[in-house]
């Protein structure tokens, strides 16, 4: 009889950085609470942890950790935040991408618009 071994995804640090095993990122969790794009971008490019090198995600990389198949919030708890919007690139001075991990998929809105907005940092995982 062959036994399946379940690989783990997310592993999380003491210091709160969740690596992720299926694409070899690092991710951090900003504070939760609601933010719009500048303070999130702001937040990430202060953000120290492990070392510090964090950006703000891309579009495609948020949807790496979106969780389809689930109920409600399609976000591994890993995550901790209770924001439905995480930020991502920018469109042009006024609009900056997000993704709504309660519908899912990316949405163009107003970059001072800071309702259920989130900021995670993210890196390529170290070598």
């Amino acid at each position: 009889m062959t036994q399946s071994v379940k690989t783990i995804r997310f592993m999380v640090s003491s210091e709160g950085v969740i690596r992720d095993s299926r694409t070899d990122l690092e991710w951090v969790v900003g504070p939760d609470r609601d933010t719009n794009y500048p303070q999130a971008e702001q937040w990430v490019a202060n953000c120290t942890v492990m070392g510090g090198g964090w950006r703000m995600p891309t579009r495609q990389e948020l949807i790496t950790i979106y969780q389809q198949e689930w109920w409600g919030m399609k976000l591994d708890s890993v995550f901790k935040t209770t924001g439905y919007y995480v930020w991502a690139e920018p469109s042009d001075s006024s609009s900056a991408w997000y993704f709504d991990f309660f519908r899912g998929g990316d949405i163009l809105e107003d970059r001072f618009n800071s309702y259920r907005g989130r900021g995670f940092g993210v890196r390529s995982r170290p070598r």
